[in-house]
């Protein structure tokens, strides 16, 4: 059954039913012969529907070249090379602050033990101070209360 044929059926079962319908029949159908569908004339209209070489080449012309794709590269080496050397610089600065870092720990660590031992100290010297004070004020205190001296217990 030629195409033209299968033409006239689908229009005819439109007319009689509704598309879903006729749609339905035609698939009940055995298929065109492929020589049928495939004319010249279909192939050239199909592919006028298609892009031309010109809007092929206005297309690919919105993307980038060769040229465009190695200057992007060198400029993305540039900018790594860059990059690696602030990276390094920054390394470089760390390291310093580390060096620092452990100094002023170091100092801070002199510093903590200076102050305990300057604790220490303090801590004897006050017991010193009070001991002496001690040992000044109980004859006084003892001799004002009349425990030592004239007309006391022990005196």
């Amino acid at each position: 059954m030629s195409e033209e044929i299968r033409s006239g059926i689908y229009a005819w079962l439109r007319e009689q039913t509704d598309e879903q319908r006729a749609e339905y029949l035609m698939s009940c159908l055995a298929p065109a012969p492929l020589s049928d569908l495939v004319t010249k004339d279909f192939l050239t209209a199909e592919l006028s529907r298609f892009a031309t070489k010109d809007d092929l080449a206005a297309e690919l012309s919105r993307f980038a070249t060769k040229d465009d794709l190695a200057k992007l590269e060198a400029k993305v080496d540039r900018l790594d090379s860059k990059i690696d050397s602030k990276v390094d610089g920054l390394d470089a600065r760390v390291t310093g602050l580390e060096t620092a870092v452990a100094k002023l720990d170091t100092k801070v660590d002199g510093l903590a033990a200076q102050r305990d031992e300057d604790s220490k100290a303090q801590r004897v010297r006050h017991y010193w101070l009070v001991g002496i004070g001690v040992s000044i004020m109980v004859p006084i205190w003892l001799s004002v209360a009349g425990v030592i001296g004239a007309g006391g217990v022990i005196g």
